[in-house]
């Protein structure tokens, strides 16, 4: 599926929005600190931070959360870089057939995301239909 970079940040970014907005009004309040981002490819830094330099191939990674979960976060943590979740506009076109399945697996990306930055693990996330 051919997505212009504009058109899909504006998708990605529109259902960020409505995902956040949908949150109950504690967790909406610090998802709102995210920042969402979009790119065509996950840059090498990147992939070195999710374990994929070895092989090179980033066709699948479709979403990255980079940041430090509510979890894991301490008092003296107040110093760390912003919380963001860039979603890959490449392997959604080559993923998808039409802006139907895009939409939707934008959406359950971003959840996905939103999951790891609420301190949810992929093990979590799978059990809950997120995997």
């Amino acid at each position: 599926m051919n997505i212009p970079p504009k058109k899909f940040e504006d998708l990605v970014l529109g259902a960020a929005a409505r995902i956040v907005a949908s949150l109950p009004s504690d967790l909406r309040s610090k998802a709102e600190e995210v920042i969402f981002a979009v790119s065509d490819r996950p840059s090498a830094e990147q992939l070195i931070n999710v374990g994929d330099e070895e092989d090179g191939d980033a066709g699948d990674l479709l979403g990255l959360y980079e940041g430090v979960s509510l979890v894991d976060r301490k008092i003296d943590d107040m110093l760390v870089l912003p919380d963001r979740i860039t979603l890959f506009r490449i392997p959604f076109a080559e993923m998808c057939r039409n802006e139907r399945e895009l939409r939707e697996e934008i959406r359950l990306t971003i959840i996905h995301e939103l999951g790891h930055f609420f301190g949810f693990e992929e093990g979590d996330l799978e059990e809950r239909g997120l995997g």
